[in-house]
């Protein structure tokens, strides 16, 4: 229930700012590795929003249940030039199914906090690269509420993504 409300939230302000912003540009492609099947719409010349949506089966994982990831992020460009954007990006992403506490397995909440680069190849298609910091939910045996700095997420090939803008 909590989630179907996130998306239809989302969604409803994705269609209320069209209506509001006369420069928006929607682009299809990813920034998470982990939900690489989104987009970006620039609100505005200078703040955007990312959408991602991830899958990976129960049998890759070697668990009994499928695991759902849900990436959102807000890239606020902080730089800009003729071709290259520089943002900083703080953003969340859900994961369902990905962590133990005790013998009960639950979702994970991961919060980040990047600094990164979308290069204008073309006026339509765009790379982006990010790195920076990672807290989420520690697996704790009895106290699951603990966070920790889990990874410093550095620029890799994995971590390169694009985006094509149709308008």
């Amino acid at each position: 229930m909590k989630k179907s409300l996130l998306v239809t939230t989302l969604l409803t302000l994705l269609s209320v700012s069209g209506l509001l912003a006369q420069d928006m540009k929607y682009g299809l492609g990813w920034y998470s590795a982990s939900a690489p099947v989104g987009g970006r719409v620039w609100i505005n010349p200078n703040i955007g929003f990312d959408l991602g949506l991830g899958y990976a089966d129960k049998n890759a994982l070697g668990s009994d249940k499928d695991r759902f990831h849900l990436n959102a992020g807000l890239p606020i460009n902080v730089f800009k030039t003729n071709s290259v954007n520089f943002f900083i990006r703080p953003g969340i992403e859900l994961q369902t199914n990905a962590r133990t506490v005790g013998s009960e397995v639950k979702s994970k909440m991961i919060i980040t906090a990047d600094l990164g680069a979308e290069w204008w190849i073309t006026e339509n298609f765009t790379l982006s690269v990010g790195h920076g910091l990672q807290f989420e939910q520690i697996n704790h045996p009895t106290d699951d509420s603990k966070w920790g700095i889990t990874a410093l997420r550095a620029l890799g090939f994995n971590n390169l993504g694009f985006h094509f803008y149709f308008n």
